[in-house]
């Protein structure tokens, strides 16, 4: 890059509308890169669901508890592996605003249902055998410095107390489990027994927000869910059951097509990019037209004139495009911590986004700056340096 300080002398010309420009494409990026690492989380999350696992949920709406005799009516199912109720207490640990859940349920089952959990037996047998027992995921325990051992306070929200009054609940690590990917493992499960038992009558006692059910033959979920359903057709407490996947899916499409949003937001933000950044490239091709004649006329070819316009170009949008995307890799994760998504995993900046990023890139460089290029290819040194 012999010419290299050509091609910087000509982005310091103008260096408010180069720092303009440069900050433009930084945040446009920096959107693609955000943007596009939520779909590649979405899509990772549907990816781990499986079709053998079932959720069995209220017909009239998803937060309506279902009466805990379900689960031993759908456990004598013919199609049923495992069953496992789903109770959860909201709380709050050490401060206010650091919100956290136990999720109770029938812990045999649900490793059971997981094998990507891993738990060493011993472990399980020592949470099966205390009633206050939990096993917590390795991320929270990392983040925390929670062991085995250690005692974990609770405080209540939305009105979960126990039957004392209290709304303070006190947990003992039995266990700590990892699992694939590791970022999953960011829960605290209970014992759903202990839980209900000690929950304050008529405060969700003897009562579930959700079943979980794994089936024997994953290729018949939609049969087994239909046969589930129909258990409880004549009941005033009637279920709608569906496959893990179909029902993140379900609650996604009640938010909207984020997918389709999402690359409506991108194209949208690039298109303006590329208007923006052909738009400069012409502007400082035409104030330049007689220092380009002066190079052609010192003996720089036509087709050198033309690359050092198009290099222009490129090394402005990649590195503005390789900041843009850097800041969203060091954002994202700050702000999913912050949010104190529990259950939710980590998103970074997947290396399909970084490569397509430096792709657009690229080609929004040899889009913007085809033309002014071509203009300087053209450029006759004698009309150029009269004026004309």
């Amino acid at each position: 890059m012999k010419y290299l300080h050509l091609i910087w002398a000509a982005l310091r010309r103008r260096k408010a509308r180069t720092i303009l420009t440069f900050l433009s494409i930084v945040t446009a990026f920096f959107l693609f890169g955000a943007l596009q690492t939520i779909n590649a989380g979405i899509g990772s999350v549907m990816d781990f669901l499986n079709t053998s696992r079932l959720r069995v949920s209220s017909r009239v709406t998803l937060g309506q508890p279902l009466p805990y005799a379900h689960v031993a009516r759908i456990a004598a199912l013919p199609v049923t592996d495992a069953v496992t109720p789903i109770a959860f207490i909201a709380g709050t640990y050490q401060r206010p605003n650091n919100v956290q859940a136990v999720l109770g349920v029938d812990l045999t089952a649900m490793f059971k249902m997981y094998p990507e959990m891993h738990l060493p037996p011993g472990e399980l047998a020592s949470a099966l055998r205390t009633r206050s027992a939990v096993v917590v995921g390795k991320v929270l325990a990392d983040k925390y410095g929670w062991k085995i051992g250690d005692r974990i306070p609770i405080h209540a929200i939305g009105g979960i107390t126990r039957a004392d009054g209290s709304s303070d609940w006190v947990f003992d690590v039995a266990g700590i489990y990892d699992m694939d990917p590791h970022e999953y493992a960011a829960n605290i499960m209970g014992q759903y027994d202990y839980i209900n038992e000690a929950r304050a009558s008529g405060n969700g006692k003897d009562q579930v927000v959700q079943i979980l059910v794994k089936i024997k033959d994953p290729s018949h979920s939609a049969q087994a869910a239909q046969l589930i359903d129909d258990t409880f057709a004549n009941s005033p407490n009637q279920t709608q059951t569906m496959n893990e996947k179909d029902f993140i899916t379900t609650i996604l499409a009640q938010i909207g097509d984020i997918s389709l949003v999402v690359n409506g937001v991108v194209a949208a933000v690039l298109l303006a990019l590329l208007f923006l950044t052909a738009n400069v490239m012409a502007q400082s091709v035409r104030e330049r037209i007689p220092e380009l004649a002066v190079l052609k006329t010192v003996g720089f070819s036509d087709g050198r004139v033309q690359w050092l316009v198009l290099i222009e170009a490129l090394i402005l949008s990649i590195a503005a495009a390789v900041v843009g995307l850097g800041l969203a890799a060091l954002v994202i994760p700050v702000v999913i911590a912050a949010a104190q998504l529990q259950g939710v995993p980590a998103l970074h900046v997947p290396p399909i986004v970084w490569g397509a990023g430096v792709l657009a890139a690229i080609v929004l460089a040899l889009v913007s700056g085809v033309f002014p290029a071509q203009r300087a290819r053209r450029l006759h040194v004698a009309e150029a340096l009269s004026g004309r």
